[in-house]
């Protein structure tokens, strides 16, 4: 390969690197693995069910918004459960309804009521992280 080409082919591989980073979606958790993954950092989780109008509703807020803290806040994550296959993590949240939003962080389980729009989850997020 030429120099040329190879300063194209490692630009190539830093375009795809900074788009997977900026992709990056919520984190699924299940019952394996939420306790590691909720483990020191404030994590907002979504508990969810796929055929709630109100999740799907909600959706691509919470995908924008995962993508925007997993990129620029170290110590928070953004997360979800989907109640229908983790129904031990359901019930273990005591989740009534859908979609439940929660910040867990350091023990603590902190619900939100607040809009879900985009704006004001980051706002509930940058409250209970930094």
């Amino acid at each position: 390969l030429s120099t040329m080409q190879k300063i194209a082919l490692f630009a190539a591989l830093l375009l795809a690197l900074a788009a997977f980073a900026l992709a990056q979606g919520p984190v699924v958790l299940t019952s394996e693995n939420f306790e590691s993954e909720t483990e020191g950092k404030a994590t907002f989780v979504k508990f969810y069910a796929p055929w709630c109008g109100h999740c799907v509703a909600l959706a691509p807020a919470w995908e924008s918004l995962a993508s925007k803290v997993h990129g620029s806040i170290d110590n928070a994550k953004i997360a979800k459960v989907d109640c229908t296959v983790e129904q031990e993590l359901a019930g273990k949240y005591s989740i009534k309804g859908y979609p439940t939003l929660m910040m867990l962080k350091d023990g603590e389980q902190i619900p939100y009521r607040g809009a879900r729009d985009e704006d004001s989850l980051m706002a509930f997020v940058k409250n209970h992280a930094l």
